[in-house]
């Protein structure tokens, strides 16, 4: 996966604090595969002095309030918000209610959500695409979309 596609402002503060908090979510073994590569990608751009501190959640597991709590924490503190979804498919609740919290206490600084989705299919419904990005407008942060063939 290629990440030359995002030069987020917040690109210049991370290559010179050499530091990228992320969190990146995701529903299957297809789209943590996604986000592997991407994760990887970001990396060799960023360069061998860049520490990228990742923290990665399995959207089952929203389903627990308590490690749901955990994650907010962490997200609201991220430079960079990862999530991949099947854009065919509806966030699930617990997905938005883990969203929701992560809104309430953010701290303000230069953010990113980032959404990896599947390929664009003809007709495919763009409410999670719509819905990420009224996060991000809320949030105060910048968002991006990228979308890419599986394998």
């Amino acid at each position: 996966m290629d990440t030359t596609l995002i030069r987020p402002c917040a690109w210049q503060h991370w290559k010179e604090s050499n530091r990228v908090a992320l969190l990146a979510a995701f529903g299957d073994s297809i789209t943590g595969t996604r986000v592997k590569e991407f994760c990887q990608g970001l990396s060799r751009d960023l360069g061998s002095d860049c520490l990228i501190v990742e923290r990665v959640w399995l959207f089952s597991t929203f389903r627990l309030r308590e490690l749901q709590a955990i994650a907010a924490e962490e997200a609201s503190a991220s430079d960079l918000v990862i999530l991949s979804v099947h854009q065919s498919q509806s966030l699930p609740d617990e997905v938005k209610g883990w969203m929701d919290l992560w809104l309430r206490p953010r701290v303000r600084h230069p953010a990113v959500l980032l959404a990896l989705f599947d390929p664009e299919e003809e007709g495919a419904p763009n409410s999670v695409r719509a819905y990420l990005q009224g996060v991000a407008k809320q949030a105060g942060m910048e968002f991006f979309v990228e979308a890419q063939n599986e394998g």
